[in-house]
């Protein structure tokens, strides 16, 4: 199983302030930490982030991000140049204070040879929550500054686009910036402002039983949509376009737990106390039959196997989401093994 550019996510707080409705996490934000990095964790995340087949560093939480800018920035520093990161984030900061850290993010990329995408997110759920709105403040500030290594694009889900559309163009219309918001698929939208792009990407609604609308994506309509844009058949792990190689999805918990992203019924080590490396990763991934499977197989031909049983179709409805999806049924005897039987 050939495996390359790879996806490493780096969920570095469990700490947030926002309380959106459909957080999956809320259970973790009372009493949530923050990543401390060791000198372990820092020599782990040098060669994780430093390998030629890894193609985007994502940080993000199971909390608000912008909770621990240091340690942020502090893995920004191990990069030996050439790498692509991204920040999801809500941008709740004042905007003094997202400013200094956009140029703070910006000297050290740009001083590493490095990019990093910001990526705010846009959707009802958190906008609703902030109080210092981020996005036509943002979008100004790139308009009038173009930081030299930064880019910003922004993220929603599928049953809020209309509301995503209309908000970032009342918010860029208040400001007098003329804009359009041109759909690029599915699951895309571009917003365009004179010649330049900011990109608007939709996910599908995780657990969508506390909304009173039934319009949102379903699983299949959602991974109908991923195999379009890709090419290819949706499998978990880091999706590539057709022809290229799919490759793993790594995902570093607060406390430095490891798992392939979405595969958290099993965990692989820890970059505080492990030592960790892709040619390690690759090997869990070729002998551990779960794993093997799901990124080998794919998804929907997977879940047909189960699909027979009223309860599992009632957990794969309710999860909505391939990586969710999996999560749930592996709580339950029998699922999972009848999924990777041969």
């Amino acid at each position: 199983m050939k495996l390359t550019g790879h996806l490493l996510y780096l969920d570095i707080t469990q700490i947030c302030g926002i309380g959106c409705a459909f957080c999956m996490y809320a259970d973790k934000h009372k009493n949530g930490k923050n990543m401390e990095l060791t000198d372990n964790a820092k020599n782990n995340l040098r060669v994780l982030i430093n390998s030629p087949d890894v193609k985007r560093i994502s940080i993000s939480g199971e909390g608000e991000p912008l909770n621990n800018v240091s340690v942020f920035h502090e893995i920004l520093n191990l990069s030996e140049g050439g790498k692509s990161f991204e920040f999801i984030t809500s941008g709740f900061f004042p905007h003094k204070l997202l400013e200094e850290f956009y140029i703070n993010t910006n000297n050290i990329v740009q001083s590493n040879g490095d990019t990093c995408n910001i990526r705010l997110s846009s959707d009802y759920y958190h906008i609703e929550k902030i109080v210092h709105k981020p996005h036509a403040f943002s979008i100004e500030y790139w308009l009038k500054n173009n930081p030299s290594n930064l880019t910003l694009s922004f993220r929603s889900i599928d049953i809020d686009r209309d509301f995503t559309r209309k908000y970032l163009l009342d918010g860029l219309n208040n400001l007098s910036i003329k804009s359009e918001i041109k759909e690029k698929g599915v699951l895309e939208d571009q917003l365009i402002i004179d010649n330049k792009y900011f990109g608007i990407d939709y996910k599908n609604l995780v657990k969508p039983t506390h909304v009173e609308t039934s319009e949102y994506l379903n699983i299949y309509g959602y991974i109908d949509a991923i195999e379009k844009k890709t090419g290819k058949r949706f499998t978990l792990g880091s999706m590539n376009k057709h022809p290229l190689d799919n490759g793993m999805d790594i995902t570093v918990k607060p406390s430095g737990d490891i798992y392939f992203y979405g595969i958290e019924n099993i965990e692989i080590g820890n970059i505080n106390h492990d030592i960790i490396s892709w040619k390690h990763l690759q090997k869990l991934a070729n002998d551990t039959p779960l794993i093997k499977s799901l990124y080998t197989m794919p998804f929907l031909d997977l879940i047909e196997k189960i699909k027979d049983d009223d309860f599992a179709v009632k957990l794969i409805e309710q999860a909505n989401n391939p990586y969710w999806i999996v999560k749930e049924i592996a709580h339950h005897d029998g699922f999972i093994e009848r999924m990777i039987a041969p």
